[in-house]
C-alpha cells in the first residue's frame, strides 16, 4: 500500500455479504490509477484460502480474490391434506438444501408464506455443501378458495450466495367448502359435474342411543352418498358408510350417534338433482343385524343351544345390520365348496348379514385343540381409489367335541363360543388386512403389537388403560402361531374375553371389545358390553395364567379369505394367512 494510503477494512465473516463500494473509473491511458479485478475460485486451493486475500504490488495491479460461497435452494413443497376444508389446519413442508461449496452460516432463517402472507419463520442450522433439511409448520384454517404458498430461504438476503435466484418455491392448494348441515334441516343439492363430491358436515354435541340418519332423496339423475365419524377420509372409499343406488334415494345410518363430527359426501355419478339432504337422530326403523347359523355336524341339543346365545349376544352387540350379500345366487357368482376349508359347502344363497358354519366334530382330543375360527368371505369397498376391506359374509367355527363337552360341563362352553364368534365376525381376522395392526409379533416375537383403531383407543384409556405406559391397544405380541397379533394381550388384559386364555368364572365381553368392532365397521350397541377394569398395566407378552385356564392361543383358522365387491360382487383377490400363521 503507497505510504499514507487508508487501511483496507477487515473483511467480513464467511457468508455474509459486505458492503462494496462502486467501482473506481477506468482511468485515461496512461493515466496513474491502479486496477482491480475480482477473481472467484472454485477450486480445492479456494476452500484452504481466506474468503478475502488481498494482494497487492507497489505501482501494479491489486487482486482480490474471494473463496467459495454456499447456495440455498428451496425445494418442492408438500402441503397435507392437499384439499382441506375450512375447519382443518395444514401441514407445510419443505426441503432447503445447500448446493454450494462453503457451508452456511450457524443459523438459516426460512420464512413460510400463504397468499403472500408470512405465516412463520423457522430457522435451519448450519448446513454443510450438499447437506439438506427440511421443515414443518402447521397453519390454518383458511378459508374456501384457492391458496398460494411461498417458502424462502434467507428471506432478508443477508446472507451471501452463489446465487439469489433459487431461494423461493412456491405452489398452490384448495381449501374445499364443507358447510354445516344443520340436524332436522333440509338442504338442496345438485351438481352438472360427473364426479364432483359436495361436501357437509354434522356437528353433534349430545350423544344419543338412536340413529344418526343422512338421508338423499328427490331429484333426477344419479348421486352417491358417503358418511364417515372422526377425521374427514381423503377419499370415498374411506368413508365407513356408503350408499351406492342407480338414483338418487341413498340413506346411511349411523349406531349410536356420537359427539362429534360426522362427515358427509355426495358423489354426483351422473349429473343430479335438485335433491333433499337431510340429517336426523330416530325416529326411523333399524333394521337388526342377523347371525345365520348353519351346523355342519351338530353337537348335542344343550351344545347347540349354547351356540346359539352365543350368536344372539354377537346379535345383540351389533346396533344393526349390514350390506346384505345378494351376489352368490347370482350365475358364476357362487362360492365355491372346500375354497375355505375341507368339507366347506358351496353357496349360491342370498346372505343376510352373515352366515356361519358350526362343526363339532372329533379333532384331537380333551385339552389340545379345542377348535378354530375365522371368516372365508368379506365384503370390500372399490370405488376405482383403493380396496377397503369391509365386513365378513360366511365364516365357520369348528370345534373338538371331546373339549366341547369338557366345557359344557365346567360353564364356559358360552364364553368359548362367543369368543370364536368375534374372530368370525372380524375381531383378530382382518385387523392386519384393514391396516389397524401395528408392529405384529409373528416376524417379530416381542415386539409392541398394538391395535390403533381411533374409538378402541379412547375405550382402553376409559376402562383403565389413560396411564399403560405401551403403545395403545396392546395385543398378544409372544409371536405364538393363532394366539399373537389376534388377541388383545393377556398380561394387561386378564380374564376379558378375547384374552388367548380364558381365566376365572367370567369373562366379560369389554367396551374395548365391542368398539373395536366399530372401527372394523360394525355399528355397535354400547350398552351391550359387560362391567370391566383393567387388572394390570403390564407390557409382557403371552403368559401362560396361574390356575385353570381355558387356551384358546391357537384358534384362529389359517385359511384363505377370499374378498368381494359389494358394490358388483366381483371376485377381487385371495388373502392368504400372514406369514409364521
Amino acid at each position: 500500500r503507497p505510504p499514507g494510503a487508508a487501511a483496507r477494512p477487515a473483511p467480513p465473516p464467511p457468508g455474509l455479504r459486505p458492503a462494496r463500494p462502486p467501482p473506481p473509473p477506468r482511468p485515461a491511458p496512461g493515466g496513474m490509477m491502479r486496477n482491480r479485478k475480482r477473481i472467484e475460485l472454485k477450486s480445492a486451493l479456494a476452500a484452504a484460502l481466506p474468503v478475502v486475500l488481498a494482494i497487492a504490488g507497489c505501482g501494479g495491479d491489486e487482486v482480490i480474490v474471494e473463496g467459495p460461497l454456499p447456495d440455498l435452494v428451496a425445494g418442492s413443497i408438500v402441503v397435507s391434506p392437499t384439499q382441506p376444508v375450512p375447519t382443518e389446519t395444514i401441514n407445510i413442508s419443505a426441503t432447503i438444501t445447500n448446493q454450494g461449496e462453503a457451508e452456511t452460516p450457524p443459523t438459516v432463517p426460512v420464512r413460510f408464506s400463504v397468499d403472500g402472507a408470512a405465516l412463520e419463520t423457522v430457522n435451519v442450522g448450519q448446513l454443510e455443501p450438499s447437506e439438506s433439511a427440511t421443515l414443518q409448520i402447521t397453519a390454518g384454517p383458511f378459508q374456501a378458495g384457492g391458496r398460494t404458498v411461498d417458502v424462502t430461504a434467507d428471506p432478508d438476503g443477508v446472507i451471501d450466495e452463489m446465487s439469489e435466484d433459487n431461494n423461493s418455491a412456491g405452489g398452490s392448494f384448495r381449501v374445499l367448502a364443507q358447510p354445516s348441515l344443520e340436524l332436522n334441516t333440509p338442504v338442496t343439492v345438485s351438481s352438472s359435474t360427473v364426479q364432483e363430491v359436495l361436501l357437509f358436515r354434522v356437528d353433534i354435541t349430545e350423544p344419543s342411543d338412536e340413529a344418526l340418519n343422512i338421508v338423499l332423496s328427490g331429484g333426477a339423475g344419479d348421486a352417491d352418498l358417503f358418511v364417515h365419524y372422526g377425521d374427514r377420509p381423503r377419499h370415498t372409499d374411506h368413508y365407513r358408510c356408503n350408499s351406492g343406488n342407480i338414483d338418487t334415494n341413498e340413506s346411511c345410518q349411523m349406531v349410536p350417534t356420537r359427539v362429534g363430527t360426522y362427515h358427509v359426501g355426495v358423489l354426483a355419478f351422473s349429473a343430479f338433482g335438485p335433491s333433499n339432504l337431510v340429517a336426523t337422530v330416530g325416529g326411523r326403523p333399524v333394521k337388526a343385524f342377523d347371525i345365520e347359523l348353519e351346523f355342519l355336524n351338530n353337537g348335542t341339543p344343550s351344545q347347540d343351544s349354547i351356540v346359539r346365545q352365543a350368536a344372539q349376544r354377537w346379535e345383540g352387540v351389533m346396533g344393526r345390520e349390514v350390506q346384505d350379500w345378494p351376489y352368490f345366487q347370482e350365475e358364476d357368482g357362487a362360492l365355491p365348496a372346500n375354497g375355505c376349508f375341507a368339507g366347506q359347502p358351496a353357496v349360491a344363497e342370498f346372505i343376510d348379514d352373515i352366515r356361519v358354519w358350526i362343526s363339532i366334530d372329533s379333532i384331537d382330543g380333551v385339552g389340545n385343540v379345542v377348535g378354530s375360527a375365522g371368516p372365508c368371505h368379506v365384503r370390500a369397498i372399490s370405488y376405482g381409489f383403493e380396496t377397503i376391506v369391509s365386513t365378513p359374509t360366511v365364516g365357520a367355527i369348528i370345534l373338538d367335541e371331546a373339549d366341547v363337552a369338557q366345557m359344557e360341563s365346567q360353564g364356559s362352553l358360552l364364553s368359548v363360543v362367543t369368543h370364536e364368534l368375534a374372530h368370525v365376525l372380524g375381531f383378530g381376522t382382518i385387523w392386519e388386512i384393514r391396516d389397524w395392526l401395528r408392529d405384529p409379533s409373528i416376524i417379530n416375537p416381542g415386539a409392541d403389537t398394538h391395535f390403533i383403531g381411533p374409538v378402541t383407543i379412547p375405550a382402553f384409556d376409559a376402562v383403565g388403560g389413560g396411564g399403560y405406559a405401551g403403545a395403545r391397544v396392546p395385543v398378544e405380541n409372544g409371536g405364538e402361531q393363532g394366539s399373537a397379533d389376534t388377541h388383545w394381550r393377556q398380561s394387561v388384559f386378564g380374564d376379558e374375553l378375547m384374552t388367548p386364555f380364558l381365566t376365572g368364572d367370567s369373562h366379560p365381553l369389554s367396551l374395548v371389545t365391542v368398539e373395536s368392532m366399530y372401527d372394523i365397521w360394525y355399528e355397535v350397541d354400547l350398552n351391550a358390553a359387560d362391567a370391566f377394569t383393567l387388572p394390570s398395566a403390564g407390557r409382557a407378552g403371552l403368559a401362560k395364567p396361574r390356575g385353570p385356564f381355558i387356551d384358546l392361543s391357537n384358534d384362529v383358522a389359517d385359511w384363505p379369505i377370499r374378498v368381494g365387491d359389494q358394490k358388483t360382487g366381483r371376485s377381487i383377490k385371495v388373502i392368504r394367512p400372514p406369514r409364521g400363521r
